[in-house]
């Protein structure tokens, strides 16, 4: 019954490493017979979950970006480009990073833009694509599998000092929405009429984590990176909620459309691809 519980327990956690990771699981099995050879080798225990970590930080920094360029895709700057950066370090070390060498060109393109209009100023990403093989997914998005998405955060300032936040104030980096204002129209609230009740589930997890009286939308800059996105040749979409591409003037685009009631909301973040 032991063995069968660990059998059990194993592949979970291989499921659940290879979902989040693309390579985890893979990894994870290496890291096994890794451990159990070394320990015959030396005659000293050596951990799994130590054997891991070191295996999988070798494979993610120094096997997986040359071997992605097979797949045509290439991660976006971790620590390289001071203007372009993961707003939460687990999309880069999940290898969640990955994109069309094409796409990131624009980013830092127009990361370089933004930079001169505001100063100090970064673009945040989020989840992109994993490295391998078009049309694997990567959840929980429905499009995000073939190199050519990825999400971008808004802008936000403390309410209190008046200075920009860094990233965003959430632990995950999705579900701090710039809600509708009074007489704006109320997509998600629709949607979940309808019953896609899962529409909000990001905000609804993200809530407990942050106070939002501490922060307010950042309007101004949000708007601009929405327009040097739009004007960018090398993009053809992004996702936004109504109620923002009407508020932040931006129906004159034609590259912005809404995301449907299947999706997460997209008033949190931008939805950006090829």
């Amino acid at each position: 019954m032991k063995i069968v519980g660990k059998i059990i327990l194993g592949t979970l956690w291989f499921a659940l490493l290879t979902l989040l990771t693309q390579v985890g699981g893979l990894v994870w099995l290496l890291s096994l017979l890794l451990a159990k050879s070394l320990t015959v080798k030396f005659r000293f225990k050596f951990s799994n979950a130590l054997v891991f970590i070191i295996l999988y930080a070798i494979t993610a920094i120094l096997v997986v970006p040359p071997l992605a360029r097979k797949f045509g895709r290439v991660p976006l700057p971790v620590f390289s480009n001071p203007y372009l950066k993961p707003e939460n370090f687990f999309f880069a070390a999940f290898n969640r990073h990955y994109v069309r060498p094409e796409l990131r060109r624009a980013l830092e393109e127009i990361a370089g833009q933004i930079q001169g209009r505001y100063p100090g100023s970064v673009i945040w990403y989020l989840d992109a694509n994993f490295p391998f093989i078009d049309g694997y997914p990567l959840e929980p998005h429905f499009s995000h599998k073939d190199g050519k998405k990825v999400d971008i955060a808004f802008y936000w300032n403390d309410t209190k000092t008046g200075e920009p936040t860094r990233g965003v104030p959430s632990p995950f980096g999705y579900g701090v929405c710039a809600e509708p204002l009074p007489g704006e129209y109320d997509y998600a609230a629709d949607c979940e009429n309808k019953g896609f009740w899962y529409i909000s589930l990001d905000k609804t997890l993200a809530e407990p984590f942050f106070n939002k009286a501490n922060y307010e939308f950042d309007k101004e800059k949000t708007r601009e990176l929405a327009r040097l996105l739009a004007e960018h040749p090398a993009v053809g979409k992004i996702l936004i909620q109504p109620h923002l591409e009407k508020r932040l003037g931006l129906e004159r685009y034609d590259k912005f459309r809404q995301q449907g009631c299947q999706a997460a909301r997209h008033d949190d973040h931008f939805h950006v691809q090829l």
